[in-house]
């Protein structure tokens, strides 16, 4: 991406605050996981202490203790890197798996698309949550099946997408000139097609990736994605949940956190389809 493009980005309000908020989340996080005294997983007598109440080790609980006596804004923090990362790797087997199939399906079309499509639109036809719980629950709950679960869902949505985009891409003067040239299909798609539909794709990628995390956090709160004692945003606010009268920081602050994430990816996810939306900038 030139500069001017970069530039170009940045003037755009949305992607300017959600970067701002993400790289503060980011930063602190970062700076939590490095100097923080405390272990995510570690165990005291502190249990359900306020915030900004002092340790005996001298250091302060800043957003409080769980209870177990572990420190909330350590285990938070080692959170935003996990469900980010999760999230992350949704995306990436979800999105991959939808891009192949919605351009194969797209340019080849025939019975291939038929078969395809018609199994996208089974997928697609279940709400995505409830599909998820399903399969998580059929596999077994932990983390690893959570993430299987939540890309199997996502992948019909790449996969329309894609062959949307590539039935009109492959009508365009420059495929018909590359198959006349003798190219095969697979070069055509991969060098003509696959280049035009990566734009559009990397938009929804991005706000796909606040969907998955929060599909993660679902069914790690319903006891089907990350376990005990795994710093977790879903399931700190599921054990959470029963001390909210008490001690509501507890769920509190992992819900905050999750929330603050989302938001700015989102904001940055509708920067970027702004931003390659001609008719917007055009009134922009």
């Amino acid at each position: 991406m030139t500069a001017k493009a970069i530039h170009s980005l940045l003037e755009i309000k949305r992607i300017r605050y959600g970067l701002t908020l993400f790289n503060i989340l980011l930063v602190t996080s970062l700076a939590v996981l490095l100097l923080s005294p405390f272990k995510p997983t570690e165990t005291t007598y502190d249990t359900l202490k306020e915030p900004l109440t002092q340790s005996e080790k001298g250091w302060s609980y800043v957003l409080g203790t769980d209870s177990l006596g572990r420190d909330i804004l350590t285990r938070v923090s080692h959170a935003f890197f996990l469900d980010l990362g999760v999230g992350l790797i949704i995306v990436c087997i979800s999105g991959a798996i939808g891009l192949m199939l919605g351009i194969i399906a797209g340019y080849v079309g025939g019975i291939i698309d038929s078969v395809i499509m018609r199994t996208m639109d089974i997928l697609i036809s279940i709400p995505g949550f409830i599909l998820a719980i399903a399969i998580a629950s059929t596999l077994g709950g932990n983390l690893w099946n959570a993430i299987l679960a939540i890309s199997i869902v996502s992948i019909p949505i790449y996969a329309r997408l894609s062959r949307g985009l590539t039935l009109s891409i492959k009508e365009n003067l420059f495929v018909t000139a590359a198959r006349e040239a003798g190219l095969s299909n697979f070069r055509i798609m991969i060098r003509h097609v696959l280049p035009h539909v990566l734009p559009v794709f990397i938009t929804q990628a991005t706000l796909e990736l606040s969907n998955a995390i929060l599909y993660f956090a679902g069914l790690s709160f319903i006891g089907l994605g990350a376990q005990e004692p795994t710093p977790e945003w879903g399931l700190m606010m599921s054990v959470g949940r029963k001390y909210i009268r008490e001690a509501w920081w507890f769920p509190t602050m992992p819900g905050v956190f999750m929330f603050l994430t989302v938001l700015s990816i989102n904001l940055m996810g509708d920067g970027i389809r702004d931003y390659l939306d001609p008719k917007k900038r055009l009134r922009g």
